[in-house]
């Protein structure tokens, strides 16, 4: 005899005799759970057809309440999809879940090597839609419309999100905009969430002071880095002339607008902030006693941004976007969307899809950005580097490489003569400190100097008092030289998205400058030579970007 009742979240709890071919069929069903304190299984009540003939039941059979509801909601002439600020859900008739669950799932880099990938148990991806509740991130909703849209699937869409109304008083901001950053700003107003692809030097933050402006709603601007803190703060301030909340680089100080960087964010959550790269750092910000105000400050935020959002760890990104409940709007600003971890749609599901396109092309025609010109230097490495492991071909071959550091020297005094300000780009400290060997005239800065000493030597490179400059990478973003003539990339590097940004640097227009050089190098050793040639790749896909090969 079988027993049906009707639980939470729409499921059937099914209590019955033991019977080994009744559990196997129930195991088939895509909704279906083990519910071990009630010794039952519970099965989502989408597969009720499905148990009536696994028990050979009428709808006589079926209690009034578990057939009202089946009526209701899954034998509805109408799809509908039910949207929220974080998750939306699907209710009414069946609809193709292995289909959606397909356009919602990615492959992860390195799976083909998990033990369980290689035993069957897991087949390498990401799911997003969640196939026992019937729900995922409403940033996924476009591209689940649009399938439906190209299947011709009728669906009917309940927003329940509350648009929020103006609860702030920022004064107009005296801003003269260009007019992509007019269509950028009206794109977004019009769209609600998504990713704002814009280039290097076109203003992003500029765009996002405009939005918070008008919307007159609590913000949180989420960075990753101390330098682009620091400059996100500097321009609300100039902008929007109110304070400015900071959380992040050892301050704790909310405001209706509040920049935060997302490793404090992530440590208040609970959760650990996971690198980027070999180039990224934590923010060691104390917080223990500021947790809960910094939760608050989160998930009370009607309108988020998140900058260089391709750039940030994947998990952190969605994990603190997934906690901003009450952002009805919500963005992501980036100059290279481009992920080699193919982790895209977890960006793409917690902020929504891409919106609008600037690049740098369209800006060096308009003489928003100058031309650059990208010049690569090749340098062969010994054979006895073939069968070294990756830092120890770094560390022999870029590093501690006299013959590449003695090229690299020669192309700053070359460029310095010529008057240009060179600035040149390290991973790794100890090569900035091996190249100030081969370049005595240079300064060299890096990430633990204090801000004050920074802000110093950025202030008189800008002011052509150093004419060569060696950074680390805390130079890659938030950096505005216009006077910067050459950059030379000397630490390679296998971040796309950090070429881009890198080249950005040296593109914005000065006075009397008409072009940008940049050196980068094909390093002919294992491991490098293919970064050098992906880099390649990537500044192909910009059309006004001149690149000479060496021959």
């Amino acid at each position: 005899m079988i027993v049906l009742t009707l639980v939470k979240e729409d499921f059937i709890g099914l209590r019955f005799p033991y019977d080994q071919e009744i559990i196997s069929s129930i195991r088939k069903l895509d909704n279906r759970r083990w519910n071990p304190e009630d010794k039952q299984w519970e099965v989502h009540i989408a597969h009720l057809p499905e148990l009536m003939k696994i028990f050979y039941l009428h709808p006589s059979d079926i209690h009034a309440d578990i057939m009202d509801l089946y009526q209701k909601n899954w034998v509805s002439s109408t799809f509908i999809i039910n949207v929220g600020n974080l998750t939306s859900s699907f209710t009414g008739k069946s609809y193709p879940i292995d289909k959606i669950d397909e356009i919602t799932s990615y492959t992860i880099l390195g799976s083909e090597f998990n033990p369980k990938f290689i035993e069957g148990t897991w087949d390498g991806k990401k799911h997003l839609f969640n196939k026992r509740t019937h729900t995922f991130p409403t940033g996924l909703l476009p591209r689940i419309i649009n399938f439906l849209k190209r299947e011709d699937i009728p669906f009917k869409l309940i927003d329940n999100r509350v648009k929020p109304v103006p609860s702030l008083q920022i004064p107009e901001p005296v801003i003269k905009l260009r007019d992509y950053q007019d269509t950028v700003i009206q794109k977004a107003l019009k769209y609600h969430r998504g990713i704002i692809e814009m280039a290097t030097g076109s203003g992003k933050t500029i765009v996002a002071a405009s939005i918070i402006a008008q919307l007159q709603i609590p913000t949180v601007f989420f960075v990753h880095s101390k330098e682009l803190l620091y400059q996100a703060i500097d321009v609300f301030k100039k902008t929007l002339k109110i304070n400015i909340g900071q959380l992040g680089d050892g301050h704790i100080n909310i405001q209706p607008i509040t920049v935060a960087t997302i490793q404090t964010v992530t440590r208040a959550l609970g959760e650990k902030y996971l690198l980027f790269d070999e180039e990224d750092q934590d923010d060691p910000t104390q917080i223990d006693s500021h947790k809960d105000d910094i939760v608050n400050a989160i998930e009370s935020a009607q309108l988020v941004f998140f900058d260089e959002c391709h750039h940030l760890p994947a998990d952190s990104c969605y994990t603190v976007a997934m906690h901003t409940q009450k952002a009805f709007y919500r963005f992501g600003l980036s100059a290279t969307p481009y992920r080699s971890d193919r982790q895209d749609m977890l960006i793409e599901s917690a902020l929504g899809p891409k919106i609008i396109k600037i690049n740098a092309s369209s800006l060096i025609e308009q003489k928003y950005l100058v031309h650059p010109v990208i010049q690569y230097l090749t340098v062969n490495g010994s054979k006895s580097l073939e069968k070294k492991d990756y830092s120890s071909i770094y560390s022999s071959h870029i590093v501690y490489n006299p013959k590449r550091n003695q090229l690299i020297a020669e192309n700053c005094l070359e460029f310095k003569n010529k008057g240009f300000s060179v600035l040149v780009l390290v991973q790794h400290i100890k090569h900035g400190e091996e190249l100030l060997k081969f370049i005595p005239d240079a300064t060299f800065i890096q990430g633990n100097d204090s801000s004050t000493l920074r802000n110093k030597i950025f202030s008189d490179f800008k002011e052509s008092k150093l004419k060569i400059l060696i950074a680390t990478t805390l130079a890659d973003e938030g950096l505005d030289i216009p006077i910067l003539g050459c950059l030379i990339l000397a630490g390679g590097g296998k971040s796309e998205t950090r070429a881009l940004q890198r080249v950005g640097r040296a593109l914005r227009p000065g006075k009397n400058k008409k072009e940008a050089v940049i050196i980068d190098f094909i390093d002919n050793v294992p491991y490098l030579k293919e970064h050098s040639l992906r880099r390649i790749q990537i500044f192909k896909t910009e059309p006004h970007f001149e690149i000479i090969l060496d021959k």
